[in-house]
C-alpha cells in the first residue's frame, strides 16, 4: 500500500470526483466496493433541486445512510467551504453536523480558498480532509498542508465541471507541486484511464481522482444520452463558455449558449448552461443544459463498469518493479 490507500483504508488510490447530481448512493458503493473510494457530490441521488438548506442536508444524510447499506468499504462526503473566515454559512453548520451524526470519516473538502476555521473544526473531530482548491496553484497547496490536509488534490485544466481560473495543465502544475509539499497528492484532470494515471504517478502523485471516465460507467446515474454524447465526442468538439468558467460538448444548448456569450449576451445564455449539471448530464435533456466534461472524453470509447475502470487503472500502476516500489511507498 502506498500512502493514499494507507490513509483512506482502500485497496487502490483511485478516487471518483465529486460530482454535482451524479454520485449516487448506489455509484459511490460500486467505486469504493470495486476497491477505489466513492464519494458523495452536491445533490447525491437527487433529481430536484431542495427547497431549503435543511432539505439538502437530510437528502445528504439519507445517501450516506444508503452507502453504508451497500457497502463497508470507506467513501467520503463533499464539504464546502465558505468563501471567507467571516462568512460561515448555517448551511456549512448543518452539513458538519450531519457528518459528526452519521460518524462520516472522510471528506473532500473544495474551496475558493482555505478557511482555516473549517479545517481546524474537521481535524478536530477526526475527520480525514482530501482538500481541492477550485484554483490551484503551488501557494495555496502549500497553505492547506500548512493548515492540516490529510492529503491534497491537484487538478489540471483539462477537468470538467468548474474549471479553474488558470490555464494550467496537469502536468504543468503536479510535478512542482509533489517536489514542494510533503503530504500525499492526488492528481485530477484529464486522467481517463491507466496510461494517464501512471504518468501521474511518475511526476510524484499517489492517487488519482476522476471524474469525467466515472461518468461513462454503468452504475453512474447520468443519462443514457449524456453516456452516449460522451463516448461519441471527440477532444477537438469541446467548447469553451467563456465567463461561465465552464466546457461543454456541443449540446444543442451548449452551441446556444457559446454563441449567446460571443454576441456579448451572457445573461441570456445562462439558462441553457445554469442547470446544465442536471437538465442534460442526469436528465437527459441536452436541448436545455450543457455536459460539462474533460476534454479526454475524446478518448472515452465504451460504458465500463466501475470495477472494469478501477481495474484497467491499478494494472498500469504495478506494470513493473519500479511501479510497484512507488505504490507500495510507506
Amino acid at each position: 500500500m502506498n500512502r493514499i490507500t494507507k490513509l483512506l483504508g482502500i485497496e487502490y488510490p483511485i478516487i471518483s470526483a465529486a460530482m454535482n447530481w451524479v454520485t449516487s448512493a448506489e455509484f459511490v458503493a460500486a467505486v469504493s466496493n470495486a476497491g477505489g473510494m466513492g464519494v458523495l457530490g452536491p445533490n447525491a441521488g437527487q433529481t430536484q433541486n431542495p427547497k431549503s438548506m435543511e432539505e439538502y442536508a437530510e437528502n445528504v444524510r439519507n445517501e450516506i445512510r444508503k452507502v453504508k447499506k451497500l457497502t463497508d468499504k470507506s467513501f467520503a462526503v463533499n464539504y464546502v467551504f465558505p468563501f471567507n473566515e467571516n462568512d460561515i454559512q448555517p448551511f456549512t453548520t448543518l452539513l458538519f453536523n450531519i457528518l459528526l451524526e452519521e460518524e462520516v470519516k472522510y471528506v473532500v473538502a473544495i474551496g475558493t480558498k482555505m478557511i482555516a476555521s473549517e479545517m481546524k473544526k474537521l481535524k478536530e473531530h477526526g475527520i480525514i480532509v482530501l482538500y481541492r482548491p477550485i484554483s490551484p496553484t503551488v501557494e495555496n497547496i502549500m497553505e492547506a498542508e500548512q493548515h492540516g490536509a490529510d492529503a491534497v488534490i491537484v487538478t489540471g485544466s483539462e477537468a470538467g465541471g468548474h474549471v479553474s481560473e488558470y490555464n494550467v495543465s496537469l502536468f504543468t502544475l503536479l510535478p512542482q507541486v509533489t517536489a514542494t509539499v510533503s503530504v500525499p497528492v492526488i492528481a485530477a484532470g484529464g486522467i481517463i484511464d491507466g496510461r494517464g494515471a501512471k504518468a501521474a504517478i511518475a511526476m510524484g502523485a499517489e492517487g488519482v481522482y476522476m471524474g469525467t471516465r466515472f461518468i461513462a460507467t454503468v452504475e453512474n446515474p447520468a443519462s443514457a444520452a449524456a453516456k452516449k454524447a460522451i463516448i461519441g465526442v471527440k477532444s477537438e468538439e469541446m467548447i469553451e463558455l467563456a465567463g461561465a468558467h465552464e466546457r461543454t460538448i456541443p449540446t444543442p444548448a451548449g452551441v446556444m449558449a457559446y454563441h449567446l456569450i460571443q454576441e456579448g449576451k451572457a445573461e441570456e445564455a445562462i439558462p441553457y448552461h445554469k442547470n446544465g449539471y442536471k437538465e442534460a448530464l442526469l436528465l437527459g435533456n441536452l436541448d436545455h443544459g450543457t455536459i460539462s466534461v474533460s476534454p479526454s472524453a475524446g478518448g472515452i470509447k465504451e460504458i465500463s463498469s466501475c470495477e472494469q475502470v478501477i481495474q484497467e487503472i491499478a494494472s498500469y500502476m504495478v506494470t513493473s518493479e519500479h511501479d510497484a516500489s512507488v505504490l507500495h511507498k510507506n
